[in-house]
């Protein structure tokens, strides 16, 4: 899926790419089938491998690191990485046990996506706009990963049935 450009899609921009996503995206009766947990924790174990590599590396290729607009001690990467102070953050599953849905390890409150998403796809404090992961795949933080869509997109995105847009 490429969806270069739709950072934040209008609704002309959704429908083209609606039905793409749609397919790509789990339902509500979906997140409870084994399929669905089995991808998940198979995403979670290759994300924690790499993590325990790439907390050791201070640029991995194609990486961009920009301030964060507001958080001025921190530094978010293109591909989801987090810097405190000059020091890479490790990410852990947030504390209300959802899978794929990485905070950082010493600031639990703190949604990597939404630091990507606040830097990259210049999300501005207190705007309702919900990040949503292309892949579906929430420990895939980084940019091309990410896109910012309203809730009513949001929404459709994960119904049960297709919707005419």
């Amino acid at each position: 899926m490429n969806f270069t450009g739709y950072k934040k899609p209008t609704d002309e921009e959704f429908k083209r790419c609606y039905k793409e996503l749609f397919e790509a995206s789990p339902r509500p009766k979906d997140y409870d089938t084994k399929q669905y947990k089995a991808k998940v924790e198979e995403s979670r174990r290759r994300f924690l491998e790499a993590q325990e590599i790439n907390l050791k590396i201070e640029l991995l290729p194609g990486e961009k690191w920009l301030n964060h607009p507001t958080l001025k001690t921190y530094q978010v990467s293109n591909l989801g990485r987090i810097k405190i102070r000059g020091k890479i953050q490790r990410q852990v599953d947030n504390s209300n046990g959802k899978l794929g849905y990485l905070v950082l390890e010493k600031y639990p409150k703190v949604l990597v996506y939404r630091l990507v998403a606040d830097v990259f796809l210049e999300r501005k404090t207190g705007e309702y706009r919900a990040v949503h992961h292309i892949d579906n795949d929430g420990y895939n933080c980084g940019e091309d990963n990410l896109i910012m869509l309203t809730k009513a997109q949001h929404d459709a995105i994960h119904t049960n049935e297709m919707e005419e847009w």
